[in-house]
């Protein structure tokens, strides 16, 4: 349905065509699992996260597929099986396109949505982008020319008990520290829209790899701008993939709050986009 769309209708998308109330409520309740118990997640589901994967292509250059029964392991863990992932039942894969400049900011905004739908229906999730068996990935997917898995998800049941491993990689993430608002929104905010204070607000919880919480937001005009603390990047997961994810969190605190708007890919310095409200309703 969806594809790759006009501006005009990626304007209306969240408001009118995916439950944005549903993944606005899930990000309060997501977090990191590592450690599955083995049982397949139901197939209505199933069915339900597998059609926000096909439908919701706001973008030509990032997708989401998720895998119902993979072939093969490809979780691999730090030295000793050290934050290795266990007995996930199926897979999430993220894909971009290498040959375009946005496609990792892409991959987050849409690779978020498919985990708000796996969240709302009570399964759990991982953002990885290291440590997985690229090889053994892309086995269990179609690329097409150009295309590159950019990171993955273990997605069921999470088990009963939270293993040492997950209690060690939170502690090492910091994974329940979020940086103030203060040090992602610096200023003085009290002449901002509300709108634009609930979207950073719902950003800020956003996931991000080792929990470095690399975006920043700004108010420009009557537009919400965000950008990365550094122009360093890292090679498994980039800063602007993070960002991606955090790009969704915004526009659903914004939505929370009446507003609706599009956003426009930046390409100057540190910035990554510009949300930009089209109509309150």
């Amino acid at each position: 349905m969806f594809g790759h769309i006009s501006d005009a209708e990626r304007n209306r998308m969240l408001t009118q065509d995916v439950p944005s109330a549903v993944w606005l409520a899930a990000i309060a309740r997501r977090h990191s699992r590592r450690t599955f118990d083995h049982t397949p997640a139901e197939n209505l589901a199933l069915d339900a996260i597998e059609q926000v994967c096909a439908r919701f292509r706001p973008y030509a250059d990032a997708r989401t597929v998720l895998v119902r029964h993979p072939e093969s392991d490809i979780f691999k863990g730090i030295v000793g099986g050290y934050g290795k992932v266990t007995n996930a039942p199926h897979v999430l894969v993220f894909i971009g396109d290498a040959r375009s400049h946005y496609a990792d900011q892409h991959v987050g905004y849409v690779g978020q949505a498919a985990i708000l739908e796996a969240t709302s229906h009570d399964l759990e999730t991982c953002w990885i982008g290291g440590f997985f068996d690229q090889k053994r990935a892309s086995a269990l997917v179609a690329l097409e020319p150009g295309e590159r898995i950019l990171a993955v998800s273990p997605l069921g049941h999470g088990a009963a008990t939270t293993s040492s491993t997950e209690r060690s990689m939170k502690v090492l993430a910091r994974s329940s520290s979020r940086e103030s608002l203060d040090i992602i929104a610096p200023g003085d905010r009290s002449a901002w829209p509300q709108w634009a204070v609930a979207a950073v607000e719902t950003a800020r919880i956003a996931p991000s790899a080792v929990n470095r919480q690399p975006w920043r937001f700004r108010l420009d005009g009557e537009s919400l701008v965000i950008s990365v603390n550094s122009r360093r990047e890292t090679p498994k997961v980039t800063r602007r993939l993070d960002c991606g994810i955090a790009m969704l969190h915004a526009e659903l605190g914004a939505l929370a709050y009446g507003v609706a708007g599009s956003w426009t890919d930046l390409a100057d310095g540190l910035d990554v986009a510009r949300f930009d409200p089209a109509s309150v309703r």
